[in-house]
């Protein structure tokens, strides 16, 4: 019968001390400012992977465009190249939504 009151006890205790583990790592993160949801974590252009790469190629594409070349990330993500569209070469701008557009001129 003591050692049944034993094994409560320790459970007891390791139980408590988990949740004050948990309680304590809920009020740290409580205290840190959230981070921005917008934010934009910056790559470098070797971060850029081929099968990223080739899926916005293919989504170009699919947008009509035609000889699409100087596909490249730019540090903010953005994707830029040159195609052409109709009888014309235009720069495209894919960005973080994945929204194909004419760049600017």
């Amino acid at each position: 019968m003591k050692a049944v009151a034993a094994g409560l006890v320790l459970a007891a205790l390791l139980a408590g001390s988990a949740l004050a583990q948990v309680s304590g790592k809920a009020g740290s993160q409580a205290s840190r400012p959230t981070a921005d949801p917008l934010a934009v974590t910056p790559i470098s252009p070797s971060q850029a992977h081929t099968g990223d790469a080739e899926m916005i190629r293919t989504k170009i594409e699919q947008a009509g465009y035609t000889e699409v070349t100087d596909l490249s990330r730019d540090s903010i993500g953005v994707w830029r190249a040159r195609a052409r569209k109709g009888g014309d070469v235009v720069g495209i701008v894919v960005d973080k939504g994945g929204r194909i557009k004419p760049e600017p001129r």
